[in-house]
């Protein structure tokens, strides 16, 4: 991942968490409008502590990156989306869930994030490679999200160099209102489909301001 370079998301230092509480977070990342019991963070996470996993969850909750809800005698987890001031923490996340997939080849993305001019876009690994599931003949697809203000074309042109790689890397550019407007529709479409699978290459805490505003107006996967 060091060859990822200068445009690749900063390594986010945070206080008092951990790498193994942080791994506690991918199932909210992942699926970020689901509830989840204690069994089932355990189940995901792999880690067999139902104390830790309590307590890690009890911290979430009381700095807001969750919410906690009691249904009986069970307590369900949810992501906050109103925790705007903690994306940087969910970015944390990111990052750990991005490293940990040495199998896709970040330094063709590398190569063309480093003809984009403009830093303010994100970028998503989609498809086949975002679920797992590549094979040795698998293009590498990705979705580039851009402001509202800028022309797609310059990204186009950028995403195009793909074509000549090894996998070849395919993908389409949204402005982020055409992102926003798949979430919120009615309609199954590419976005959501990126929302529910995908990897974070570059831009998690805009990608994670899309998401919660599309949540709070009735996106639920």
């Amino acid at each position: 991942m060091q060859s990822i370079g200068k445009k690749m998301d900063r390594t986010v230092q945070i206080s008092g968490f951990v790498k193994k509480e942080v791994k506690l977070l991918i199932p909210f990342i992942e699926q970020p409008w689901k509830e989840f019991t204690i069994a089932d963070i355990k189940r995901i996470s792999g880690n067999r502590s139902h104390h830790y996993v309590f307590e890690a969850l009890k911290k979430f909750c009381k700095l807001g990156i969750a919410r906690e809800k009691r249904s009986g005698n069970t307590n369900s987890y949810t992501a906050n989306s109103q925790a705007n001031p903690h994306i940087e923490i969910l970015t944390l996340a990111e990052s750990v869930k991005r490293d940990s997939r040495r199998d896709i080849p970040f330094a063709n993305l590398t190569r063309i994030s480093e003809r984009i001019k403009n830093p303010f876009y994100i970028m998503l690994i989609t498809g086949s490679y975002a679920e797992h599931k590549q094979t040795a003949k698998s293009d590498l697809d990705v979705a580039i999200i851009i402001p509202n203000s800028e022309q797609k074309k310059a990204f186009a042109i950028a995403l195009k160099e793909g074509e000549l790689m090894v996998p070849e890397v395919h993908g389409f550019v949204f402005t982020q209102d055409e992102f926003y407007q798949m979430l919120t529709n009615n309609e199954f479409n590419y976005g959501k489909e990126a929302a529910r699978k995908h990897i974070i290459f570059y831009g998690a805490e805009q990608y994670y301001q899309i998401l919660f505003e599309a949540m709070n107006h009735g996106f639920k996967g």
